[in-house]
């Protein structure tokens, strides 16, 4: 086993220069792909799925990276791409965030008249339904935005 056909990891691991950009973490640290110009690194990186993509499949409309990365950052593509649905979701969202955000707050008002610890439990949940329904609306927001 000669050391000249050897790349040398920054972790001190060793792997044979066939294995060098092969889109696939050899030296457990990502050195064997750092500067290779073959692939587009995720920007979320998992053990279930491989964080090194082709290029081939960077903005092909199918989404390879658990963060979508591949199909939004570099394509300049919006998620909601019919006029429609980007109207819908902007209203929906905006109508979500307005309305879902007055809840929590009457709730705030009102909590000091509630009666039984049933009906308490009752606003507490109401008010975190409404603040989840409230990031809902911010989510959609952006994604139309």
């Amino acid at each position: 086993f000669e050391m000249v056909n050897v790349f040398t990891c920054a972790n001190g691991n060793c792997v044979p220069y066939s294995q060098v950009c092969n889109l696939v973490d050899d030296c457990g640290d990502g050195t064997d792909e750092d500067g290779c110009n073959n692939h587009f690194v995720c920007n979320y990186k998992s053990l279930l799925k491989n964080s090194y993509i082709p290029l081939s499949s960077l903005c092909d409309g199918k989404y390879d990276c658990l963060d979508l990365s591949d199909e939004t950052s570099c394509c300049q593509r919006d998620l909601i791409n019919h006029v429609a649905l980007k109207v819908s979701s902007w209203f929906i969202g905006t109508l979500s965030m307005v309305l879902n955000g007055i809840i929590p707050v009457r709730n705030l008002y009102t909590i000091k008249s509630v009666r039984t610890f049933s009906a308490l439990i009752d606003k507490v949940l109401i008010t975190l339904i409404s603040v989840g329904d409230w990031l809902v609306g911010i989510y959609l927001f952006s994604l139309a935005s």
